[in-house]
């Protein structure tokens, strides 16, 4: 009775002087099911209470907006892929929707993964692990996005886009999730969730999935994800285990796996403008200034490989951050589908004459064709076919090929053999002579 009598004393005057002590130590005293109505009560009074920003806020992190404006981005480098004439409003309904898209797949996530997120620094602070709405809010809002989204998606594009859309957001909530938990090859699986918007982009501007360009942007993502994700997931490998991901990095104290992962995509990656350039996606413009970025991430991933400590993963890490936009800004900007109407207009000179020297003429006259017959209202076709025409002035295999003078044949050394474009071309030449000749 006396031990009563006291806590029933002391008690008002904790609560008073220690607000926070005392709710712990009342909790400590409370069975399970107790305190799951108490967090279950909190959660609501916290969601019913909050502010119209407050709640904007809190979409914002089960949207994870910034990963979110990435994935958007991607989509709409493939989009632009296949150059103009574009439609703003089906580029608009693809932004919206890939937006919202990402946004419930972020969200399902998070729904999934709150004790997981509460073991974790990096994600201890998420709205659903402190409690400021309850699950079945968050689930209600990944569900209106999805919804949303797949609308959008289907009315401002078109189904194929749609069926991609909620394809993506399936794969993400339903298989990679909860495979983060039970094998390390959700990574690929995750990679292969990160590849898809670009894809939706060619599929929302010409209405197919399988082309070059949905070819080439959707693997540039899937292999960049490597050196990203694996440089990250390497200087985070203690936090991910604390939370019992199953990550290569968590299970390689050597860090030599970590790093052959990324060294091998690395190189992938470096064949890749080759490859856009080849398929005649691009000009070969991209193929060396592709080149140029590739050689520099490659230095950095065969320094970590050579010796993988924390601050070559981050050097890998923030390469990565500026590498994704450098390159696929780039290939959007060589993308030949910027001119490909005008092609066709001066293609018959083409093949009157399959020389090198008129392949690299009738090149010329197609940008220079192309930039006069621009539409007024197409701004963006303007701005990316006069630049053009501004940096062919500067351009070093430029000045290799043609003569210094304007409105002059061609050189007729042999400078103009270094130029990127007329050795591959000449190797291509080649090689269908030397077919012919051996059939």
């Amino acid at each position: 009775m006396l031990s009563l009598r006291r806590t029933s004393l002391v008690a008002p005057h904790l609560q008073r002087a220690h607000p926070r002590v005392f709710r712990i130590l009342s909790l400590s005293t409370r069975t399970d099911s107790q305190l799951s109505s108490v967090a279950t009560s909190t959660q609501v009074a916290a969601a019913t209470s909050l502010t119209l920003s407050e709640r904007v806020g809190v979409y914002s992190q089960l949207s994870k907006a910034r990963l979110s404006s990435l994935v958007v981005v991607t989509a709409g480098a493939g989009f632009f892929m296949m150059g103009g004439p574009i439609s703003w409003s089906s580029f608009a309904a693809l932004a919206v929707g890939t937006t919202l898209a990402s946004a419930s797949a972020n969200t399902f996530n998070q729904a999934y993964e709150i004790r997981t997120d509460g073991l974790m620094k990096r994600t201890m602070m998420r709205p659903l692990v402190q409690g400021v709405v309850s699950r079945n809010h968050a689930l209600a809002f990944g569900a209106a996005t999805a919804v949303s989204s797949t609308a959008i998606l289907a009315a401002g594009c078109n189904p194929l886009t749609a069926g991609l859309s909620l394809f993506n957001i399936g794969l993400y909530s339903c298989i990679y999730t909860p495979m983060k938990q039970t094998s390390e090859w959700n990574t690929w699986i995750g990679a292969l969730v990160g590849a898809i918007p670009p894809v939706m982009g060619v599929a929302a501007a010409n209405g197919l999935m399988l082309s070059p360009e949905a070819l080439l942007t959707g693997s540039a993502l899937f292999m960049w994800q490597m050196p990203h994700f694996f440089a990250l997931s390497w200087r985070l490998r203690h936090d991910y285990a604390r939370g019992g991901y199953k990550m290569i990095p968590c299970a390689d104290p050597t860090g030599a796996r970590t790093a052959g992962v990324i060294m091998r995509y690395a190189l992938g990656l470096t064949a890749l403008p080759v490859a856009a350039a080849a398929t005649g996606a691009t000009s070969y413009m991209f193929a060396v200034e592709g080149l140029a970025i590739n050689a520099y991430a490659l230095n950095l991933a065969r320094k970590f490989y050579a010796n993988p400590t924390t601050a070559n993963a981050n050097k890998v890490f923030f390469c990565s951050l500026w590498y994704l936009p450098a390159v696929l800004g780039l290939m959007v900007f060589h993308s030949k589908n910027w001119t490909k109407d005008d092609e066709k207009v001066v293609q018959g000179e083409r093949q009157a004459d399959g020389s090198i020297y008129a392949i690299l003429e009738t090149d010329a006259a197609i940008e220079e064709e192309s930039f006069k017959s621009l539409p007024v209202a197409d701004r963006l076709k303007d701005f990316v076919l006069s630049t053009r025409a501004q940096l062919k002035e500067v351009c070093l295999h430029e000045y290799l090929w043609k003569s210094a003078e304007k409105n002059t044949p061609l050189k007729t050394d042999d400078s103009h053999l270094f130029c990127p474009v007329v050795a591959t071309e000449a190797a291509a030449d080649t090689a269908a002579a030397v077919q012919r000749l051996t059939k």
